[in-house]
């Protein structure tokens, strides 16, 4: 049953101006259109759009998933793998971020000790589990300019980026009651975005 674009956006939780904008750059065009002129989307496209929000809640930009969505070899099932291992393994991180900052709260209440170890654990930048299969998809030059640019990176230039990590993820911790649609809850995300861009 083909969905028109209102329906889709009530279904997903987006905007019907996402839907047009994915349309427009091409990233997720609707399978049919009525008579009428609108949009309407067939079960695969929805299945598509699912991935690509899967992609986008990864931190992936809509130029990239728009490359790796239309390459000839694009694997729906290999894709959903590969999303879910990510997402493991960023909840995995995440806990180890909420434990640390919870620690850290009661170290600066004065509650417990806290070494410097400790206060940067779960914020490791030098362990990327995805690189080989980063290397196998978009190759090693891309791979190779984002080490390089990590590596490149003082001893103080790697402590700053720890530190900015941990008050973002405090910050973003401290709107958890917020809607993610708040003012200050997409300020805190386009802080966060900026910083994992740079």
């Amino acid at each position: 049953m083909n969905r028109k674009v209102k329906e889709v956006a009530d279904l997903v939780g987006i905007s019907v101006r996402t839907l047009h904008h994915y349309d427009e750059i091409g990233l997720l065009k609707p399978d049919a259109v009525s008579e009428s002129g609108y949009r309407l989307y067939s079960p695969a496209n929805l299945d598509m759009l699912q991935q690509i929000l899967f992609f986008k809640e990864l931190g992936f930009p809509l130029k990239q998933i728009h490359e790796i969505i239309a390459d000839p070899t694009f694997n729906r099932t290999e894709a959903l793998i590969l999303q879910k291992n990510m997402l493991i393994e960023k909840r995995s991180r995440l806990d180890q971020m909420i434990v640390t900052i919870n620690k850290t709260i009661q170290y600066e209440e004065g509650a417990i000790e806290m070494n410097e170890k400790e206060r940067f654990k779960g914020l490791d930048f030098s362990h990327n589990p995805y690189e080989e299969e980063a290397r196998k998809r978009w190759g090693n030059q891309r791979v190779d300019e984002a080490n390089e640019k990590v590596q490149s990176f003082s001893q103080e230039e790697q402590q700053h980026m720890s530190n900015e990590w941990e008050s973002i993820y405090a910050h973003l911790a401290s709107l958890r009651d917020l809607s993610p649609s708040s003012t200050e809850a997409q300020k805190a995300i386009a802080t966060w975005y900026q910083f994992l861009n740079e």
